[in-house]
């Protein structure tokens, strides 16, 4: 693997209602968590990138208003489509020539460098694979943020209780080549016994049987994506800390005035 590697964040996400009547914007990318600083979340997140010693060059999708307030900050901008995938799938040919490319959502608000440092060394240290996907253990999560307004959604398997992370470390190719399946795969991604019924009839009862394992999981990458491999990759709590509620806010600024 290389240790100079292109990053994309995603920055088109709208805002539920309930969360825009507090922050008063129509993208995630431009709340404002830390009231006394008062940057955009996704300025927060460029600063963090341009500290992460993995990372050369940073590019920004997102709707014009986005767009225009990052463009200083970062090597390029590309405009947003209407779904993550619809994003994805035009954003990518930017990095179709790249082994690898860093995407990352712009709502991870208490993400430092060290956090994304410590995702691609251990990449590093598993060479060979072309998707790597963060997910962090919920004993470690829970530890870390206890308040019940920041719980999170969790896949219960054999070596314990896991949710997804925010960042994960791909071989572009593998968005082009697999894009129709890829879309399923993110609009399930919330909803564990949803995901595993795209995979089969025997792992939705292994699953439910509580012997499903990571291992098992990454056995079918390859079957599902054209013969492409993948890599769970442990990452710290902060990355899977995102926004989608006011609850979310609300616990996130208690925590940074502390």
């Amino acid at each position: 693997m290389i240790n100079s590697i292109k990053t994309l964040v995603l920055a088109g996400g709208k805002t539920k209602r309930s969360l825009k009547k507090i922050t008063g914007q129509e993208y995630k990318a431009l709340m404002t968590i830390n009231t006394v600083n008062s940057k955009p979340i996704v300025c927060h997140l460029v600063k963090v990138l341009r500290k992460t010693k993995y990372i050369s060059e940073i590019y920004i999708t997102g709707p014009q208003e986005v767009n225009n307030l990052a463009r200083a900050q970062v090597d390029g901008v590309i405009q947003s489509g209407q779904t993550i995938m619809d994003t994805l799938r035009v954003s990518i040919s930017q990095f179709q020539d790249e082994p690898y490319v860093l995407i990352a959502t712009s709502d991870i608000p208490l993400a430092l460098s060290k956090h994304i440092n410590n995702f691609i060394k251990n990449c590093f240290i598993n060479p060979g694979f072309d998707i790597y996907y963060s997910i962090i253990n919920k004993e470690t999560y829970t530890q870390c943020f206890p308040s019940y307004n920041l719980r999170r959604v969790y896949a219960n398997l054999v070596e314990g209780s896991f949710t997804g992370g925010n960042i994960f470390l791909i071989n572009p190719r593998v968005i082009i080549d697999c894009a129709d399946i890829i879309e399923q795969f993110i609009l399930f991604r919330k909803h564990p016994l949803k995901m595993a019924r795209i995979l089969g009839k025997r792992i939705v009862i292994k699953y439910l049987k509580k012997y499903l394992s990571i291992r098992d999981l990454e056995k079918l990458v390859p079957h599902y994506l054209k013969g492409y491999t993948g890599k769970a990759i442990l990452a710290d709590p902060e990355i899977a800390l995102d926004i989608d509620k006011p609850a979310h806010l609300e616990a996130v600024r208690s925590i940074l005035k502390k």
